[in-house]
C-alpha cells in the first residue's frame, strides 16, 4: 500500500480565542474542530479519555493513492487556496500555531520534495512542518 496524507492543523493554547468565530471566517470543509476542554475518547473501545489542552482546527486530504509528498501537498494546497489570505490574516491576528504534518505510509521509496512554492505558502501561514513516516519498504 503507497498512500500519503496531508494534514493542516492551526491552534491555540489561548482560551479567550474562539475557534468557533475563526471555523466560521475561515470557512474550509471538512474540518475537525476541537476546543479546550473537549473530551475526547480513544484506545480500544474508546475506554481512555482525554481533555483537549489546545482550541484547533485540522484540515486534511485523507489518504491519497501516491508516493509523492508534492502531490499529496499540492491537494490540500487546493483545498486551502480559496481561504489562503484569511488564513493568513487570522494567524497572525490570533497569535495561532500552524503546523503541515506530512503522513507517509508506503511500500515502495517516497519522493520527497517540497517546491519552492508550497514552501513561500508555509512560510507565509509560519507553519511547521511534520513528517511522520510508517515504512514497509525494505
Amino acid at each position: 500500500m503507497n498512500r500519503i496524507m496531508i494534514e493542516f492543523t492551526l491552534w491555540t493554547e489561548n482560551p479567550e480565542v474562539d475557534i468557533d468565530n475563526i471555523n466560521q471566517i475561515i470557512d474550509i470543509f471538512p474540518v475537525e474542530k476541537e476546543s479546550i476542554g473537549d473530551i475526547k475518547y480513544y484506545g480500544e473501545k474508546n475506554k481512555l479519555k482525554r481533555y483537549a489542552d489546545v482550541s484547533s482546527l485540522m484540515y486534511s486530504t485523507g489518504y491519497i493513492n501516491t508516493i509523492e509528498v508534492e502531490y499529496a501537498l499540492k491537494k490540500m494546497l487546493s483545498l486551502i487556496s480559496p481561504s489562503i489570505s484569511n488564513l493568513i490574516n487570522i494567524v497572525n491576528e490570533y497569535k495561532l500555531n500552524s503546523k503541515f504534518c506530512i503522513v507517509i505510509d508506503t511500500i515502495e521509496k517516497p519522493i520527497i520534495s517540497i517546491p519552492s512554492d508550497i514552501i513561500k505558502v508555509i512560510a507565509e501561514l509560519s507553519a511547521e512542518i511534520d513528517f511522520d513516516i510508517y515504512n514497509n519498504y525494505d
